[in-house]
């Protein structure tokens, strides 16, 4: 690791922020069109801290292919 390096706990905690962020926007009156990717783009960057999640908590399991 080099000496800036992130934890992942700090990672969980961003993508998690980012996700909130994303549904906030979403909720706030985006075209039809932009609700769809902002709410795509939210749920996955929330399976995405999901598995970061459950690294840290020692879940580790084999992705799906």
């Amino acid at each position: 690791m080099n000496a800036k390096s992130v934890s992942d706990i700090q990672v969980y905690q961003k993508l998690t922020a980012f996700a909130d962020e994303l549904d906030q926007m979403a909720a706030e009156g985006a075209s039809l069109v932009g609700e769809v990717a902002l709410t795509t783009a939210a749920r996955t960057v929330r399976g995405m801290a999901t598995a970061v999640y459950q690294h840290i908590m020692g879940e580790d399991r084999p992705l799906d292919s």
